[in-house]
């Protein structure tokens, strides 16, 4: 059973409905960070049209940790939690290139720890910590940037993915 299917049967043992608008909302996000019109703008075409019940869905999914919410180049994004091995609802870090809007996840718990052991928070339980870490190459150009082999984004992802 995947981790879809197990988040799942454990709202459903709390007498939750998972809609089949829901589901197409998980399935749009996965693997993707998008805001809520390019998720309207999917729902649509998959025969979803009402914006205020997209709206309605994404609350409880940010409530029942299924998704997050994210704030990259000014704008929110929402995020898929669930079946992801990089980060949980909690302990989040996206790098986003401002030129091409490029966004990937990293999972480092060493920084996260770092922070959560810093003085400041003794007497402080975090419960919450994301990271958004907004940039530019330094040899940025933008005709240079629009390829994959270029952006250090990318670069950052692909290395990301090999350990």
């Amino acid at each position: 059973m995947d981790s879809k299917e197990k988040v799942f049967n454990e709202l459903r043992k709390q007498n939750v409905r998972i809609t089949k608008q829901r589901k197409a909302i998980i399935d749009i996000l996965d693997g993707k960070h998008l805001t809520i019109q390019e998720i309207h703008a999917e729902l649509k075409r998959r025969g979803y049209h009402n914006l205020g019940t997209v709206y309605n869905n994404i609350d409880f999914l940010i409530e029942h940790k299924i998704i997050t919410q994210i704030f990259i180049n000014g704008k929110k994004h929402y995020d898929l939690t669930i079946d992801e091995r990089s980060h949980t609802a909690d302990s989040h870090i996206h790098v986003t290139c401002k030129v091409n809007n490029n966004i990937i996840e990293i999972n480092d718990s060493k920084i996260f720890e770092d922070i959560k052991n810093q003085e400041i928070f003794k007497n402080f339980e975090i419960k919450k910590l994301q990271i958004v870490v907004e940039g530019v190459c330094k040899h940025y150009d933008t005709e240079h940037c629009k390829t994959d082999q270029a952006c250090f984004i990318q670069q950052l992802h692909r290395k990301n993915n090999l350990n």
